[in-house]
């Protein structure tokens, strides 16, 4: 409708612009024209909506066949109609598509034979009474729409296979009390390289609702029933702000190649969403008060902020200014391993405190190396990095050995009270 609007607008236009030298005569029943042929892409979109409802009609005609008439099949003539329908749809599909030119329709046919393979999951299971664990059955039908993705280049059946993973993931977190389904995020991940390859913009949308509603449940879960992460909300809230204020940033910078412009403003504006409502909730009292917070976790708070910043600008900053960059990313690190030291030693984890002194350690010998070998003479590089080396292990070892002795004493204290 939009299209015609402007059409019959332009039919009106269009003699002045000739009259005003704009247009040439003979160019404009050419121009006319095109502006014409692209309305017809209405039409396609009303075949593919019919399509998809006829399919909605048919897959639900279907599954209620079976279901009215189950107990009197045997199972070899429900093993055939269930698999014989479903090969049906997909070689129906295919002769539509490659054999006659319906896309359009060969698409919403091949979404009907993701939905009876989804059928035929939870069917045969009743058959043979399988007692799994249910959501694999989702997880399987996600795959196999996420093929039929593939193979065929079949946005319907990828949106589908995402729907599925949402699904999926939502069941594992609310019925099994997954605090952290991660392996959400690896099917996630598979699906991108296609969507991203194809420019499915309903894809992505499907995709980036799905990640956002991950999210939400992945901080509900472990905000609430994950001991070690209970009264983290704020620091988790912050990663989430960093995480997708990178994924705002990636949509811009996606809006600077040509391959990628036309999914860029559906990332920016899902990245813009997430990262203001995760700044949205800082601003409540509960949420970012810092009561009972110790102040290393304070220092630490400080110094995330400081890395999301400096990665911000490292992205957008010049050729010239790397060594000035350098500068800041070497001092963030340095105040970082201080900053894991102190936090090691709150949480008595001489782990943590030994792999700050290590990178500590073989950083500050990079820097010496790759740093002051070119500014010294050589005689002098060797007798003042000796000389350094050898005082700096013997301070950093005798600092490392105060403190680990400090983190046993505490343990054994601690032991010897709760006896």
């Amino acid at each position: 409708m939009r299209n015609d609007r402007f059409l019959k607008r332009l039919k009106k236009e269009m003699p002045l612009w000739v009259e005003l030298g704009w247009v040439k005569d003979e160019g404009q029943k050419a121009i006319l024209d095109h502006v014409a042929s692209q309305g017809e892409g209405g039409a396609r979109y009303l075949t593919m909506a019919f399509s998809i409802l006829g399919v909605a009609l048919l897959g639900a005609g279907i599954i209620t066949f079976f279901a009215a008439n189950w107990s009197a099949m045997s199972k070899l003539s429900k093993l055939g109609v269930l698999f014989g329908s479903m090969w049906t749809a997909y070689i129906t599909a295919y002769y539509l598509i490659e054999e006659r030119g319906y896309p359009y329709l060969g698409q919403a046919i091949l979404l009907l034979g993701v939905v009876l393979f989804g059928s035929n999951i939870m069917l045969i299971a009743q058959i043979y009474h399988i007692d799994a664990h249910y959501p694999n059955g989702v997880l399987i039908w996600s795959l196999g729409g996420l093929l039929v993705a593939y193979l065929m280049g079949s946005q319907p059946a990828m949106v589908a296979s995402s729907g599925l993973a949402i699904l999926w993931t939502s069941m594992e977190s609310f019925g099994f009390e997954s605090a952290f389904h991660w392996p959400f995020l690896m099917l996630w991940a598979v699906s991108l390289p296609i969507i991203v390859w194809l420019q499915w913009k309903h894809a992505v949308h499907v995709a980036l609702a799905g990640l956002l509603i991950w999210s939400w449940q992945s901080f509900m879960h472990l905000t609430l029933y994950t001991d070690w992460a209970k009264g983290s909300a704020l620091y988790l809230m912050q990663i989430y702000f960093a995480v997708y204020l990178g994924l705002f940033v990636l949509g811009m910078v996606m809006d600077t190649y040509k391959e990628l412009e036309p999914l860029s403003s559906i990332v920016r504006r899902y990245g813009a969403f997430a990262a203001l409502a995760s700044f949205h909730s800082l601003t409540y009292p509960n949420l970012s008060a810092g009561a009972r917070r110790p102040s290393y976790l304070k220092w630490g708070q400080a110094l995330l902020g400081l890395v999301s910043v400096l990665l911000l600008v490292n992205i957008f900053a010049s050729a010239t200014s790397g060594g000035f960059m350098a500068i800041l990313f070497n001092l963030i690190f340095f105040a970082g391993l201080v900053w894991l030291i102190y936090a090691g030693m709150h949480g008595e984890d001489r782990g943590i405190v030994n792999m700050a002194f290590f990178f500590f350690a073989v950083t500050a010998l990079a820097r010496y190396f790759d740093t002051f070998w070119s500014l010294m003479n050589r005689s002098f590089f060797f007798m003042a990095g000796g000389a350094l080396l050898i005082g700096g292990g013997y301070y950093m070892e005798k600092q490392r050995r105060r403190i680990t002795q400090k983190i046993m004493e505490s343990r054994k204290a601690g032991g010897e009270y709760g006896n």
